[in-house]
């Protein structure tokens, strides 16, 4: 199992009771649509409540059932929901199918309540900087709400507004989250092949960049810096007046493709436009847009295509692109061996892996593509299979690969929303050529040697330095060997409850002995006063705890 899980829960004490109605509310809702058994494996709460929630539709599939849980949680179960519909490499097809209808069905805040966010952040209010602003929102999610503006220059903006407390909700939602996890991975033997640590984190970190608006207005900004096609841009930010909660760029007017209302042949260049701008953001600038959906996409009057929405964007290094163009040569030539071996060399695996079954997975998806290069089938598949084949076999790969396969797909489905005709492969045999290009270029190859000679001698020059630090270490009795102990979670959580029912006991009999001199000493004194009072008060309490532990103790044996 995954050691991410082996640090303490941070939904302890004081989290624990400043998450616990939250908590509550998660668990209600499990229960009721019908992951009672889930519940009992991880928690098992004391609480009679549990049994008088209905039962769910047995009849209704336990994927659609959690559909409906991600839904009914709110804004960062869907979120969650939506991130893990991207994960078809590791997420049950039926699943993915299910987690693809969530929608931001958001209720919009009030002008009341987002109108401070805005004062709070811009220094003057909105008089001070809008000679406009429409206060019906223009469009609204479960991060944040889209305001039509006018700056004072005349200037036509998009204002984005973050909805208050949606970060501090995603982040008490995300410690349940993790404490939820820490107990299944705990106590559900199943699970302990799942990265399930790895995975919310690497989530979290998402919707977490997602909630600031300075991550969305830096990535807007540097595609602008990097994009070649004048006919494909991304709005422009007005920094001097954007910020965490607050994104101001330029008001975009057009449709969506599917509204699309042009000529067969403009409807041909503006997707042929679409597609060699993802392949060009993906193959050469290792920056590209990770959800291209139509409602991302807006079409303009003059016929340009403008991504927006930049709050999820993926990053592929040279050596990721590289071994992209040779994983697609690999699957070209229909070898399976070539494609594990690029595989192996390029991400070894920790763990001994079986290569003949690798390769016989490898060989079962590119028989299912094997017309790759003229067939109407989905690049993006392609590749969602073969990490599916890599993640099962015990070789994960980066989460920008599963980002990409996203993005093709996502973008294959909105280029034949322009145009029914639009085939994406052919673009991205076009940027493999380039990228091919670029690869092997002397100028490329110079630059790598270069690279590595220098790298190497400056290893060899630090490594007299690094044993000198080892040797000391040694000698001052400063080296230590650390070892940790797996598998040792059951027994701390047996030692935390003995520890706490003993402790609670060591509490009843303190409240008895109390209560029994407060209320021998009243009666010594005749009458009964307030020391009486308190002693009776003490049996009750005592009488209470007590009860409460008879209970716990007899309902964990059952």
């Amino acid at each position: 199992m995954p050691n991410s899980f082996q640090q303490s829960s941070p939904l302890k004490t004081l989290a624990f009771l400043r998450n616990g109605m939250r908590a509550k509310e998660i668990f209600i809702v499990l229960l009721r649509n019908g992951f009672n058994e889930l519940i009992d494996k991880i928690y098992n709460p004391n609480s009679l409540f549990r049994h008088v929630i209905p039962k769910p539709d047995q009849s209704v599939t336990i994927w659609k059932r959690i559909r409906i849980t991600c839904e009914e949680l709110g804004p960062t179960f869907v979120k969650f929901g939506q991130i893990l519909s991207t994960r078809e490499d590791i997420i049950p097809a039926p699943l993915v199918e299910e987690l693809k209808q969530l929608r931001d069905h958001v209720t919009a805040v009030s002008w009341g309540k987002i109108e401070p966010v805005i004062n709070a952040e811009l220094e003057g209010g909105l008089d001070a900087y809008f000679s406009e602003f429409e206060k019906k929102p223009a469009a609204s999610g479960s991060v944040g709400q889209v305001y039509c503006a006018k700056l004072r220059d005349g200037r036509k903006v998009a204002v984005k507004v973050r909805r208050p407390g949606a970060a501090r909700e995603m982040e008490r939602d995300f410690e349940i989250l993790t404490w939820l996890l820490e107990r299944a991975a705990e106590k559900i033997p199943e699970l302990a092949d799942y990265d399930l640590a790895g995975m919310l984190a690497e989530i979290r970190d998402g919707v977490m960049r997602e909630v600031d608006f300075s991550f969305e207005a830096k990535n807007s900004a540097y595609f602008n810096s990097v994009n070649p096609f004048p006919n494909v841009f991304a709005p422009d930010v007005v920094s001097a007046i954007s910020s965490k909660r607050i994104l101001v760029q330029e008001w975009v007017d057009g449709c969506q493709p599917a509204a699309l209302r042009v000529p067969a042949e403009t409807k041909e260049k503006i997707a042929a436009a679409g597609g060699k701008s993802l392949f060009f953001q993906i193959f050469s600038s290792g920056f590209f847009h990770a959800d291209p959906h139509s409602g991302n996409v807006i079409i303009t009057p003059d016929n340009r295509i403008c991504f927006i929405d930049w709050g999820c964007a993926g990053t592929l290094s040279r050596k990721m692109r590289y071994f992209l163009a040779d994983i697609f040569a690999a699957v070209a030539s229909g070898s399976p061996e070539k494609v594990l071996q690029i595989v192996l060399r390029t991400y070894p695996p920790e763990d001994r892996i079986n290569k003949a079954k690798i390769e016989s997975e490898i060989a079962v998806v590119l028989r299912r593509h094997l017309d790759f290069e003229t067939s109407d089938g989905s690049l993006g598949r392609l590749v969602f299979d073969l990490l599916r084949v890599f993640t099962q076999q015990g070789i994960p790969l980066p989460r920008d690969y599963a980002l990409l396969a996203k993005s093709v797909v996502v973008m294959e489905e909105t280029g034949r929303e322009i145009y029914a005709g639009f085939d994406i492969q052919t673009f991205a045999q076009d940027a493999l050529k380039t990228l091919y290009v670029e690869r092997w270029s002397p100028k490329t190859l110079a630059h790598d040697v270069l690279w590595g000679t220098e790298r190497q001698l400056a290893y060899m020059r630090e490594m007299p330095e690094s044993i000198q630090r080892i040797l000391w270490k040694i000698e001052s009795g400063e080296a230590r060997i650390n070892i940790d102990h797996e598998g040792l979670n059951a027994t701390r959580l047996t030692l935390d409850k003995a520890t706490n029912r003993l402790s609670l006991s060591i509490i009843i009999a303190a409240l008895l002995v109390a209560s029994s001199l407060l209320v021998c000493s009243s009666a010594i004194g005749g009458g009964t006063n307030l020391a009486h009072h308190i002693g009776i008060a003490g049996f009750v309490v005592a009488a209470i705890f007590t009860l409460w532990l008879i209970w716990s103790i007899v309902w964990r044996k059952k």
